[in-house]
């Protein structure tokens, strides 16, 4: 049975990584999706993937920066896919500079943190007009450590935007949840495509792929998740 069948999704960073997969697999449980990325172009793979899978698939320009566009780009793909259910803020960057220098941090901090803020606050809203639906947040498990800086830092703000705003979501029927990816083989750690997943460094004696954090979103956004409201779950490959 597909379980997200009916459900209108949308998914920032989508054009690659895990936005690329958790897009994929929402449109094979059944949900019709739109897909963000700065540049719209980049996103051509992962709409054939969601074509491919059969539902209906949306491309849009969004940079989260933009505190003032997070309502209006969430307006326009709900008008867009006929409807709302399902937020995920996944677009992030990784930047180690540690303290210096001070461009780096804001434009880490903008993307990954104030980002997921600006939208969670959007979607909130228009979720709660309607009585229900699911905000699945990408943090990190580097949140846990607090580095590398300031990507760990901006990734535990993440981890307690979701607990915090989780709690007050809830009794307005709108669920909002987190996942912490841990060593995933994307290209943001290095990864690249025909590489093995091996890293003997990890307990799991691999990297997780993409499409093990997808399956947990699927699980996050589904019903099968009914009771868990502003948690975070942490999936790397027991790296902890």
């Amino acid at each position: 049975m597909e379980r997200l069948q009916g459900a209108k999704a949308i998914v920032t960073g989508g054009s690659r990584g895990i936005g690329q997969a958790i897009a994929a697999r929402f449109a094979q449980e059944g949900a019709d999706v739109a897909i963000t990325a700065r540049e719209v172009d980049s996103l051509a793979e992962t709409a054939a993937q969601i074509e491919q899978a059969g539902t209906r698939v949306v491309t849009m320009a969004w940079d989260v920066r933009d505190a003032a566009g997070a309502h209006e780009r969430l307006v326009a793909a709900r008008e867009a896919l006929g409807g709302l259910d399902i937020v995920v803020n996944n677009a992030g960057v990784l930047r180690a500079p540690d303290l210096e220098p001070v461009d780096e941090w804001d434009f880490v901090l903008d993307i990954n943190l104030r980002g997921v803020y600006f939208i969670c606050r959007a979607a909130g809203e228009l979720l709660q007009e309607q009585g229900s639906g699911v905000i699945v947040n990408i943090a990190s498990d580097f949140g846990f450590r607090g580095a590398p800086i300031p990507y760990g830092i901006s990734k535990w703000g993440v981890v307690g935007l979701t607990r915090g705003l989780g709690k007050e979501l809830a009794p307005h029927g709108v669920r909002l949840n987190a996942i912490a990816p841990g060593g995933v083989a994307t290209e943001m750690i290095g990864w690249q495509p025909g590489q093995p997943l091996d890293n003997a460094s990890l307990p799991l004696r691999r990297l997780t792929r993409p499409e093990e954090i997808a399956s947990i979103a699927v699980f996050l956004a589904s019903d099968e998740s009914s009771a868990i409201v502003g948690e975070c779950i942490v999936v790397n490959s027991s790296n902890s």
